[in-house]
Formats: C-alpha cells, structure tokens, sequence
C-alpha cells in the first residue's frame, strides 16, 4: 500500500468539507452539482478545487470538455486515493481521541496507546481491506478480505486471534505479509493449490547480487516480492510482464485499528 499522505491533511489544508466536496464531484461527475449539494456558489467550489490541486503533488481533479454528453469533471486516481486515506485518517483519530477520553486518568493506558500508534512494521506489504467473511473452523478461521477492483484475499488465522482483535464482516484490516513470502508466476496454465492467486502487472524490478526486488501493480495495490536472480531469467520477467502473485493464506499477519 501506498504512503498516507498525511502531511495535507494534518496541516489543514483539505478538510471534512473538501473531502465531501471530492466525493460528489466523483458521484456527479459535475462540479455545478456538488456545489448545489453543498449549498455553495459555483466559484467557492471551483476556488476549493483550484486550491487542492495546486497543494497535491498530483492533480486531484480534472474535467474533460466537449464529446457526446458534454464536459465532465472527474477525480484521478491519486484524488481517489487522497479521499480514502482522508476517511482512513480520520477512523484513527477518532479512535484515538475515544481511547484517550475513557483512559485519561490511567498513564500506563495513555502509553499504551502512544505505543500501538507508532508501532511500525518491517514487512513491505500491507494492504487494507474489509472483511466479506469469516469462515471459522475447529482450530483455524478463514478471513476473506475484499482489497478493492474485485480482488479478495483470504488469510488464515487462529480462532483465538479472531476473538482477541474482535473480527467481524465488514471491519477494515490490514493484510500483512513479507515479500519473501509473495511468489511470482505466469498465468499460463498455472495450477498451484494456494488460495491467493492474484493477476497483476510487473510494475518495477531492482536487482541485487543475489535477489530481485518484483513491484506488482494488483488494482490498488502494489505487492513486493524478493525472488532469486535466476527465477527472474527463468521466467523471463520484465516491466510490463502479466504475471500472477501467488500467497498462502497462513502467510498473511491480520491487523486492526
């Protein structure tokens, strides 16, 4: 998963009333409309838009003229982005501002909290998505997460880590899993009875003495995997190559906010 973009939002330069703006711009596919929505002028949200672009290192909105139905104003890819890692920001400030409120008096508790929210992480994927299904078995469950673009991946866990991190369908979590543990093949004809297949496109390739470094574009998302130097002459993989991204389900770590 790409970096939150934290730095826009925490310097108040894109807001709860920007974001709704983002939103319905993407849901009418009009500016005109979204401001109506908004009960705002016309030139108040085209000045909001005017103002977010030039702030974004990408363009975050774009209109299109002319052509059969007329102009279109539409979010990029990046503008789609920014709105869900607003709405991601958002969750963990409202769970750390609930949290702080029912333990202020406990400083341990307060610790604790400052502790989780700097947890980091040394595995390279991680991938947020929510929860489809929880197939739960005699000592293992089955979680199956929807990733985004129609891709579900499905993590194997104990029944007892789903009780203790309280998982139910529809709660976001994160995927996690170390790129020595993400296998990369081609799609024809592969057979291979791990649950994770996953079509995706090469989207960069850095090679070390020993290894390779594999960027997969996968919807959304961008898996890494390390693979020996010579699986990548074996498999003649370059950038641009379709392959398949291949992880078993006990590989994946589930997290939650």
């Amino acid at each position: 998963m790409e970096k939150l973009n934290f730095e826009i939002y925490l310097s108040g330069r894109i807001g709860k009333g920007r974001i709704r703006l983002l939103e319905l711009i993407e849901k009418y596919g009009s500016i005109s409309k979204a401001a109506r929505e908004l009960g705002m002028s016309y030139k108040t949200a085209w000045d909001s838009i005017d103002s977010i672009n030039n702030i974004s290192p990408e363009p975050v909105v774009l209109s299109k003229t002319g052509g059969k139905g007329g102009g279109k104003t539409y979010l990029t890819d990046y503008g789609k982005k920014l709105v869900e890692q607003y709405k991601i920001l958002e969750k963990i400030i409202g769970k750390m501002s609930n949290e702080l409120s029912e333990n202020l008096d406990d400083i341990e508790n307060i610790l604790n909290i400052y502790r989780r929210l700097n947890m980091k992480v040394s595995a390279r994927n991680q991938i947020l998505g929510k929860i489809v299904k929880i197939n739960k078995g005699a000592v293992n469950s089955e979680v199956e997460t929807d990733v985004g673009n129609g891709i579900k991946l499905t993590a194997m866990i104990t029944n007892q880590s789903v009780e203790d991190l309280k998982l139910k369908t529809g709660d976001e979590i994160f995927l996690i899993v170390k790129a020595s543990n993400v296998l990369i093949g081609l799609p024809e004809n592969i057979k291979i009875s791990a649950r994770n297949k996953i079509f995706g496109e090469i989207k960069e390739i850095k090679a070390g003495a020993v290894n390779s470094e594999i960027k997969v574009s996968v919807g959304n998302n961008v898996l890494t995997s390390i693979i020996p130097i010579e699986s990548v002459k074996e498999l003649d993989l370059e950038k641009g190559k379709k392959v398949v991204v291949i992880v078993k389900s006990s590989d994946f770590i589930v997290g939650k906010f």
